[in-house]
């Protein structure tokens, strides 16, 4: 099997029209991150370890999870808000160069009349 099978495979699995290969990179990522962390936490019960030392070391492990899902929510976030602002910026930079033409245009059109 080639890569490119695969790649035609995953996207014929998913419901929506695939647009770049990042449409289905995300999703898959996000499958295999959620089955390794499920993977994770059922090795730990079943370690050969007391109930206690396994609970405790799964609750410690889901704190530590959620505080990096919490930083990444937050980077996420922020790089959100930048793009906003550079997407504001670039817009009024446009606005604003379109009407210093058509204000040029105006004053050549006056030029132009007398």
């Amino acid at each position: 099997m080639k890569a490119t099978d695969l790649v035609y495979y995953m996207a014929d699995i998913f419901p929506y029209k695939r647009r770049s290969s990042l449409d289905w990179i995300v999703p898959v990522s996000v499958g295999i991150g959620l089955g390794a962390a499920l993977g994770i936490g059922v090795g730990v019960l079943v370690a050969p370890t007391s109930g206690d030392e396994a609970r405790r070391r799964l609750r410690d492990s889901a704190g530590r999870l959620r505080e990096r899902a919490g930083q990444l929510r937050d980077t996420a976030e922020r790089a959100k808000d930048r793009a906003l602002d550079a997407a504001q910026r670039a817009q009024e930079q446009i606005q604003e160069s379109t009407s210093s033409t058509t204000g040029e245009r105006s004053f050549a059109n006056e030029l132009g009349a007398r």
